[in-house]
């Protein structure tokens, strides 16, 4: 999805939301990255504009829809920004893109996720109910207490993240060729119990090129809370490494 896409953008930044969520989370996101950089949000199916579409529950689902679909639209420089679980999808969507599409990506961010052999135990969440499942990551810190407190709410993002749960631990990482030959950073918040700085200083081993990790104030969420923030680095991100392709 675009909002207002900038006419003579320099690069694209392809942006895949966190588990059981959408795009729309990146709306304001345009306005805040400049002229230069073209916003593209990743809108899974089963949520959101297309809550009627049936979600993926495999990863090889997830690519099989986005990468061709992608492929097509990158006829600049792109980067990916992943949060949670987007940026695991992100990690293999940019593996796809580079070994079938020859698009490897310029630069990739991986935002409060563990590293793609470091995704932990499965979450198990089959046996709960909606209410259960919902208010077990809101515990956890994993979906905001706002969704908990919305029974409405609660039940709509269920469905999804049910879905988005099986992709992940359904998730098997790499064996070969699985380092990108671009710059990768690694953030998280620092209050994130779930993501610590030993889970992100796992990311710089998957990139052939540097790797990076940073800590925002805030929790799994931070970038929701301080979007200005975020957007102000990955623009930074971005346009530092935009010079040797322009």
């Amino acid at each position: 999805m675009e909002w207002d896409p900038p006419r003579d953008a320099k690069a694209v930044l392809v942006c895949l939301p966190h588990a059981g969520s959408g795009a729309f989370q990146f709306r304001t996101w345009q306005e805040r990255l400049g002229p230069d950089i073209a916003l593209l949000a990743v809108q899974l199916p089963g949520r959101e504009n297309r809550w009627r579409e049936e979600p993926a529950t495999r990863m090889a689902e997830v690519l099989d829809e986005l990468a061709p679909a992608l492929a097509a639209r990158l006829d600049l420089p792109y980067f990916v920004y992943g949060h949670s679980m987007g940026a695991l999808v992100g990690y293999e969507l940019a593996r796809v893109l580079g070994r079938e599409h020859g698009r490897w990506p310029c630069g990739f961010v991986a935002s409060a996720c563990r590293a793609p052999d470091d995704q932990g135990e499965p979450s198990g969440t089959s046996r709960l109910t909606d209410e259960e499942l919902v208010a077990e990551l809101v515990a956890e810190g994993l979906v905001p207490a706002a969704v908990g407190a919305n029974s409405r709410l609660a039940a709509a993002v269920a469905r999804p993240l049910r879905a988005d749960n099986a992709v992940c631990d359904s998730y098997t990482p790499p064996g070969e060729d699985a380092l990108l030959p671009c710059p990768l950073v690694a953030w998280r918040g620092q209050d994130d119990a779930g993501v610590t700085d030993d889970h992100i200083r796992k990311w710089p081993a998957w990139s052939a090129a540097t790797g990076t990790v940073r800590t925002f104030p805030g929790d799994h969420f931070y970038p929701l809370a301080d979007p200005h923030h975020v957007t102000a680095e990955l623009r930074a991100f971005v346009l530092g490494l935009l010079s040797p392709h322009h």
